[in-house]
């Protein structure tokens, strides 16, 4: 899903809560959109991650591209967090289709966005900001 014309990236700020005022399966956060930095608050259905293992993993510092309808969130994609033991929380442990060949890439540390970012970089650059991404620093 990523940045694509139908989403935005939005960096939370604070997790409100669990559940909403009658329960259920949601979070309620403040988040601020990347491009604009327009603030808002908004309630995301645990349905709407698709990538996201348990809404409960939710934390400030998390990447979101998110998909909307007015106020509703439509789609949530986790793309990246401030730790690295963060993100490997909230997305849950790897499905893997078979035996591997060699090692996995399963995120990368972009030094521009200062985030972990969930995946592989793109052709050497960060899924998120198209920043280089360094293999190994000399």
């Amino acid at each position: 899903m990523t940045n694509t014309p139908n989403t935005s990236l939005y960096l939370v700020q604070e997790v409100h809560n669990f559940g909403g005022f009658f329960g259920g399966d949601t979070v309620t956060l403040t988040v601020v959109q990347r491009d604009t930095q327009a603030e808002r608050t908004l309630t995301i259905d645990e349905r709407a991650f698709t990538n996201v293992r348990d809404r409960h993993t939710i934390a400030a510092g998390m990447l979101l591209a998110l998909a909307l309808s007015g106020e509703r969130v439509d789609r949530a994609e986790l793309l990246g967090a401030a730790s690295q033991a963060e993100l490997r929380a909230a997305l849950g442990m790897p499905q893997l289709a078979g035996p591997l060949a060699g090692p996995q890439i399963l995120s990368y540390r972009c030094e521009e966005c200062g985030l972990w970012v969930a995946g592989v970089p793109e052709a050497g650059q960060c899924r998120v900001c198209g920043a280089e991404v360094l293999k190994h620093k000399a």
